[in-house]
């Protein structure tokens, strides 16, 4: 069985797609896979993208910022520095530095235009050719095809042609600025900035019925804005609040919009000045914001910040799982501020031609960012490109060809943080593997990972790994609710598998993979690092031989475990009782090596919407053998103290593991121990897996059996807590 999993075949095979990066504060044009297209995406291919002249020219500035400045400039990274010395030692802080010093491929752009070119299993209100306007950043990049969320696409009415509508995101978060300062008809509105945000701003208030002066330090911009309708501009500068107040008979403006972008906190003051008393000023540009509280005070005046495009924005929920808030309670979202502006280029009440300065074909990628070097400073700046039917785009790109004897050949499925932080620098060390793939969500990772870890080819598409007859392992370290799709189809292709925890989030998967693997043959490993670390196993051989029950308390302090932490959505994650809470209960069930008989939890009761009650908890598992295992879980201590501690009572003696860096024994003949740096046993366990497929036989590798073991024991810790029952095994 080779699954679909993002509801996509590899429908483009032959040349590569082109997008543009900033690589080291360089414009570099790449060619890379063309991106999968998820339950919840459109695949476009895009026709125009515009160039954010604000945010892209300052994100090339800070490209080539070295890391060991930004540490010594940020009094926050430099206790994190400190805190990463204190628990992991110089070592792992300067490997953390080299990486950040490392040139890496990122994506620019995040408004585009285009006609959809597949769509995901779950979208329904999109199809194959529809004109559509994309926005985000990291899905609407300057590339050739692009994954959107549903969220962020919106259809372009016909009478809108895509290098207008390729303003879309753009134009929603001038739309949204307006919104927050809720204009009424006939009110005088001041916006400060006529970059493109604030003329776009201009138009959209103009039409709204407002009463519009604009203000900026460049002439040509203030002409500009008068030429598209704005009643009266005037230059920036020490006169230019007298002016205002001159021009609103002494009144003040109603409210104030600042789309400038400085970091000077000037364009703040002044507003403040010009506004009337119980006037409203809106911040939407990045400015400074070092001000004084009285003028607020003496005018009691309204101060907002405008979140980019709208309600939704950043919101996972809403952009990355495509749920929509009810139009009943939530009248404008991102996307509807993104319909509401092509609605309006739609009926001509906005003209972007006055605003399009230049149009480069994509292949001219970097001549385009020149120009925002020049004297006189562009508007709107567009990408062109080429229709795709006249070249199919490939999901696969080969880097070399290496051909090692007696090698596991490995292919990365989901090369995320953790990955990077361990499994990666471990398959490099460790003489038995060979990454010959890498595969991530998008084409700009796979080929960043790729190419630092020297690995044969990327891919955005999962199903050319399965397909490989080369690729002996597959490690799948997605997100957890990929996880029991992908060992099956690995499974059912011959291929061992390390997967990552948890190895399913239901029952009914659990069986299937433990159906499929055994049906298979295959090797699977899951990532219970903790108990190869060498003080587990130390203290495994002090209680191996007892001959009475023990007791064991698993304290975690996860408070660094936000509740908007991926792993706590529903979709994706499982909650952290599944998705990290099986370590614990693996821990506990290789230790005392018996089966659980029956499990008690009870969680805390908090008033605090921030804290997640079902992330605090306190369990109990008896064994068969009466022994005890008790764990607690919980998220609201303190970052600062020891995230885990294990105390293990025996009849001979107490041994306790605290953060995997010292061990202490009490009443066994055997010394304390004490590491340099944490060690939960990430290379022992990946070295072993690696023994054990080239045929020796190696103890203690977390199988098929213990992963579903460990599942199973989540999954009645979540019953209980929801019941107050114990639950039986």
């Amino acid at each position: 069985m080779i699954l679909i999993l993002f509801n996509t075949l590899t429908i483009f095979q032959g040349d590569q797609m082109k997008q543009v990066f900033n690589y080291g504060g360089n414009i570099v044009l790449e060619d890379i896979p063309s991106p999968n297209c998820g339950n919840n995406e459109i695949l476009v291919g895009n026709c125009y993208s515009l160039i954010s002249t604000g945010t892209e020219k300052s994100s090339l500035s800070g490209g080539s910022v070295n890391i060991v400045s930004k540490i010594r400039n940020n009094p926050e990274l430099i206790n994190k520095a400190i805190e990463l010395v204190r628990k992991e030692g110089f070592n792992k802080l300067f490997e953390q530095v080299k990486e950040g010093s490392t040139p890496t491929l990122i994506p620019l752009g995040y408004s585009s235009s285009g006609r959809v070119l597949q769509v995901g299993r779950d979208v329904t209100d999109f199809a194959v050719g529809d004109r559509v306007a994309c926005a985000g950043a990291g899905y609407a990049n300057h590339a050739e095809i692009i994954s959107v969320p549903k969220n962020l696409v919106a259809k372009i009415p016909e009478n809108v042609d895509f290098d207008e509508a390729s303003f879309t995101t753009i134009g929603a978060i001038a739309l949204q600025g307006i919104r927050r300062a809720n204009v009424q008809l006939g009110d005088n509105v001041v916006v400060l900035g006529l970059g493109l945000l604030g003329q776009i701003a201009c138009q959209i208030l103009k039409a709204a019925g407002a009463h519009v002066i604009g203000i900026d330090t460049l002439k040509d911009r203030v002409i500009l804005a008068e030429e598209l309708g704005a009643d009266r501009c005037f230059m920036g500068g020490k006169n230019v609040v007298e002016q205002v107040m001159n021009h609103t008979d002494g009144i003040g403006a109603d409210s104030i919009i600042v789309y400038a972008a400085t970091k000077s906190s000037e364009p703040v003051k002044q507003a403040i000045e010009m506004a009337r008393k119980k006037g409203k000023v809106v911040v939407v540009g990045d400015v400074g914001m070092e001000i004084d509280r009285s003028p607020f005070y003496e005018k009691e005046l309204d101060f907002l910040i405008s979140c980019s495009y709208g309600p939704g924005r950043y919101d996972r929920t809403y952009e990355e799982n495509g749920i929509d808030y009810p139009l009943g309670y939530v009248r404008w979202t991102e996307n509807r501020n993104m319909q509401e502006f092509l609605n309006l280029l739609s009926e001509k009440k906005i003209n972007m031609e006055k605003l399009t300065d230049h149009i480069f074909e994509v292949e001219k990628a970097s001549e385009a960012y020149e120009i925002f070097d020049e004297e006189k400073k562009p508007i709107g700046v567009l990408f062109k490109y080429k229709s795709i039917d006249k070249g199919p785009k490939s999901m696969k790109i080969e880097l070399s060809s290496r051909n090692f004897q007696n090698k596991i050949n490995v292919a990365l499925i989901g090369p995320g943080s953790y990955a990077q932080a361990f499994h990666l620098p471990n398959l490099q060390k460790i003489n038995a593997f060979n990454l010959k793939a890498v595969v991530a969500r998008t084409g700009s990772t796979a080929k960043n990972i790729a190419e630092k870890y020297d690995a044969e080819y990327f891919t955005t598409d999962y199903n050319e790994v399965i397909q490989d007859e080369s690729i002996d392992m597959v490690m799948i370290t997605t997100r957890h609710n990929l996880h029991a799709p992908l060992i099956m189809a690995a499974a059912d292709a011959k291929k061992d598998i390390f997967v990552e925890k948890p190895i399913a989030m239901n029952y009914d998967d659990c069986e299937k993979i433990h159906n499929s693997v055994t049906k298979n043959k295959v090797n699977l490993a899951i990532g219970f690092n903790r108990r190869m670390s060498e003080f587990a196993q130390k203290a495994k051989k002090l209680v191996n031989n007892r001959e009475n029950p023990l007791m064991v308390i698993y304290r975690i302090n996860s408070a660094g475990m936000t509740s908007d932490h991926w792993i706590n959505d529903p979709v994706q994650g499982g909650g952290t009782i599944v998705g990290e809470g099986c370590h614990f209960f693996d821990f506990c069930n290789w230790l005392i090596n018996k089966n659980p008989t029956r499990i008690y939890a009870e969680m805390i009761s908090a008033n605090n919407e921030s804290i997640l009650n079902n992330n605090n908890i306190s369990c109990t598992i008896k064994y068969e053998d009466g022994s005890l295992a008790s764990i607690i879980y919980n998220t609201i201590g303190n970052e600062s103290f020891s995230k885990e501690r294990i105390e293990i009572f025996g009849e001979k003696g107490v041994i306790s593991i605290n953060d995997f860096k010292e061990l202490k024994i009490r009443g066994f003949k055997e010394e304390n121990l004490e590491l340099k740096t944490i060690d939960k046993g990430q290379f022992a366990l990946l070295d072993g897996f690696g023994k054990l497929l080239s045929g020796d036989y190696v103890n203690d590798i977390p199988t098929v059996e213990d992963a579903i073991k460990a599942t199973k024991c989540s999954l009645k810790v979540i019953e209980s807590l929801k019941t107050g029952q114990v639950q039986n095994w």
